[in-house]
């Protein structure tokens, strides 16, 4: 009897450990993928579809390995397991097919199809990952990091189709150039406090930055540019941090199949809140060249050493010596660009290197000759009419030199100077209708395109994505679904009334109307159709609001913050843009009514009630204000010195332009150990507030006992000491 229980014993005991191992094993593949043990934090299943079917009820069709392996990734994901058969059927859309082809590699989905290509049976399961990464909430598959990104509805909506031209596309490689302006402070001279921080990119967590490194390849972008320079160090304390931050988006990049370029500030080593007092150049011009100076050779290879340290996460670097720089000459110019290139390609000998040459003020062929023609250029973009880059192409052309461009202020305005939020879908294709007319010359390999605001410039990047690939797409139709991939079907048309607001608002046509400072500037046009603008404001107002109580789950473009929080982070530019509208109809009656006022009291009054500011709000604000704040100023402004008016001074409004002011001269003062003297009209080259306003604000400060003038005009910081260099 002892013998027969200690028999059953032994049998439970085993069957218990077998029991215990088995669960260990469905556990750790919990873990692996993401559980709420998991670093990331997500719980370990989501749920996913495409359009409205889930993924499990798909067939998986193909060779046996790589089928098994994408239903694993699947199951691992979701806990369902979609049906692997030896062969597709051709009637069934609701399919993934994985094949190998010696045509091409890559993922298609059409009509609700999913074909997974790859020209060989390593490709296919590169691409087999790829999948998993960009459209099944996984980072990493298949590497020792591998997890979940959860996204907070616990659901990811593939799209049925997603759009991929049949033949060759217009620009083949194409990266939104990443700039990392800090969001809540502008070139170090001031800070924001209330700034929302949801695009704030450098403060995003891992499995944000996958996210967004995602969302650009959703958009149809082919890899990712950043601008690595020292005013982002001196927001975060140092490079390092950076460094960290950028080789996570390196990863990122390279695990979906995209490239990585690395953009340096080729000579600007000082300043922005960055304070070197080693930093070096011409040595008080001893020196007719920065090469022949020693200090300027340690300068150049300290910074250059610290960029290099990417220089193995990278594929393309690109150098640019134009504002901000300090070097004076092409031969310079050339000299360093050697150097960078020789300290990248010291640790990578396979980076592309290149000089970013968009004022086309470098004489290119002796750039390229020094380099023994081993550099890639870049140009500017036209935008206009009369902007040719004709001339450029063909030295380019005629020299065998590999030709790029790099777009900036296209998609959106750079958020240290005018920050806004902007929908530029008809000045994209316009630009690059007019840069393709070009193309006979020499036809660019490689476009960039600014990316400052980075998460609500979203809608801008998808049309730009798409248009890279086809200028001749409708722009229209490309934003109506760019508006649905972000609000669903249900919503799709109220955010497009939005989106087209935003563009009729503060964009309108073309470049002329974009750029401030133009005669045709849209803020401060004729062109300005301030009563439909209000009207269509107060709409989207109530849009905005109605979407963001629904708490929208139903995008199937990723994003690294909710949709509500998109939502909410655009509410404050649509009320702008209302309050804009309502002064510019006051404003208009105002002109109309002049006539009727009897005396110059009575106008000055009435003036004076249409003025309240444009609240700046959470929005991210650059260094010359809110944008419509800055273009209603100076349409009163004109208007009182027509009718012989003082203008109104809204005591907040004017603070927060000294403070910019007073900011901007504190953050020079940083670079020098001697007292520095500033033009009191030439902040910002006479673009922030204009040279009279500059001059005004700039005496206030004077009154203020916080600056001092010399008897030449110039002005200093009274107490500059506690600004200077130590």
């Amino acid at each position: 009897m002892k013998n027969k229980k200690t028999y059953i014993s032994v049998i439970i005991f085993f069957l218990t450990g077998v029991l215990f191992a088995e669960f260990m094993v469905f556990l750790s593949g919990r873990l692996r993928t993401g559980s709420k043990e998991d670093k990331t934090g997500t719980s370990e299943q989501i749920q996913i579809f495409v359009g409205d079917t889930d993924i499990s009820e798909y067939t998986i069709s193909g060779s046996s390995n790589p089928a098994k392996k994408l239903q694993s990734l699947i199951f691992a994901a979701t806990g369902n397991k979609p049906t692997v058969k030896a062969f597709a059927d051709k009637n069934n859309n609701r399919t993934i097919e994985i094949k190998r082809t010696a045509e091409k590699n890559g993922i298609f989905i059409e009509n609700s199809r999913i074909r997974i290509l790859g020209k060989d049976t390593a490709e296919l399961e590169n691409q087999i990952k790829v999948f998993a990464n960009v459209y099944l909430g996984y980072a990493f598959a298949g590497e020792k990091n591998e997890h979940i990104i959860k996204p907070e509805s616990g659901i990811i909506r593939i799209p049925t189709d997603i759009y991929n031209p049949e033949g060759e596309t217009w620009i083949d490689e194409r990266e939104p150039i990443i700039c990392l302006w800090k969001t809540d402070t502008a070139r170090g001279a001031y800070y924001k406090t209330d700034t929302n921080l949801n695009s704030e990119i450098l403060s995003y967590s891992d499995d944000q930055l996958y996210t967004y490194v995602r969302m650009m390849k959703r958009l149809g972008y082919t890899g990712i540019q950043v601008t690595e320079m020292c005013s982002a160090w001196a927001q975060y304390g140092g490079y390092e941090y950076v460094h960290d931050r950028l080789k996570m988006m390196s990863k990122a990049a390279h695990s979906m199949d995209m490239n990585f370029t690395v953009w340096v500030w080729g000579a600007e080593f000082n300043g922005y809140g960055w304070d070197d007092p080693d930093v070096d150049y011409y040595d008080n011009w001893k020196y007719a060249h920065a090469y022949e100076n020693p200090k300027a050779l340690e300068c150049f290879d300290k910074y250059y050493t610290i960029y290099a340290d990417l220089a193995g996460y990278c594929d393309r670097v690109i150098a640019h010596f134009d504002d901000p720089g300090n070097l004076i000459n092409d031969e310079d110019i050339a000299y360093f660009s050697g150097v960078l290139r020789d300290k990248f390609r010291d640790k990578n000998p396979d980076v592309n290197f290149g000089v970013s040459c968009y004022k086309d003020n470098h004489h290119i062929v002796n750039l390229n000759n020094a380099l023994g023609g081993d550099v890639t250029i870049y140009s500017g973009a036209r935008r206009t009419g009369d902007e040719k880059w004709e001339g450029f192409r063909t030295v380019c052309r005629d020299n065998g030199i590999e030709y790029g461009v790099w777009s900036w202020n296209l998609t959106e305005m750079e958020i240290d100077q005018l920050a806004e939020m902007n929908v530029n879908s008809k000045l994209i294709k316009d630009t690059y209708i007019r840069s393709s007319e070009e193309d006979f010359v020499l036809k660019p390999s490689y476009w960039s395109e600014m990316d400052s605001y980075h998460v609500l410039n979203v809608f801008s990047h998808y049309c730009a994505g798409r248009l890279l690939q086809d200028p001749t797409l409708d722009e229209k139709e490309i934003l109506k679904e760019a508006a649905g991939s972000v609000a669903g079907e249900v919503y799709a048309e109220k955010l497009y009334e939005v989106l087209t607001l935003v563009e009729d608002a503060r964009t309108g046509e073309d470049w002329e109307s974009f750029r401030w400072g133009d005669g045709d500037y849209l803020l401060t046009s004729d062109k300005y159709d301030a009563g439909d603008i209000y009207t269509r404001a107060e709409k989207c107002i109530e849009n905005l609001d109605e979407m963001i109580a629904a708490d929208i789950t139903d995008n199937t473009l990723p994003l690294p913050v909710t949709v509500t929080e998109l939502l909410k982070m655009m509410r404050p530019h649509i009320v702008q843009i209302r309050d804009f509208a309502k002064f510019r109809t006051d404003l208009n009656d105002l002109k109309t009514d002049t006539k009727n006022y009897d005396t110059t009291e009575k106008l000055q009054k009435s003036v004076e009630e249409i003025y309240t500011p444009i609240h700046e709000y959470d929005a991210i604000i650059g260094l010359w204000g809110q944008p419509e704040a800055r273009a209603q100023y100076e349409l009163l402004d004109a208007f009182c010195a027509e009718h012989g008016l003082d203008t109104p001074q809204d005591p907040a409004f004017i603070f927060n332009r000294k403070k910019r002011i007073y900011g901007e001269f504190t953050t020079l003062q940083r670079t020098s150990s001697e007292m520095m003297y500033f033009s009191k009209t030439s902040l910002q080259w006479y673009s922030a507030y204009g040279e009279k306003e500059s001059e005004r604000l700039t005496d206030e400060l004077i009154k203020d006992g916080l600056l001092g003038e010399t008897s030449e005009g110039q002005v200093y910081i009274i107490d500059w000491e506690k600004y200077s260099r130590r």
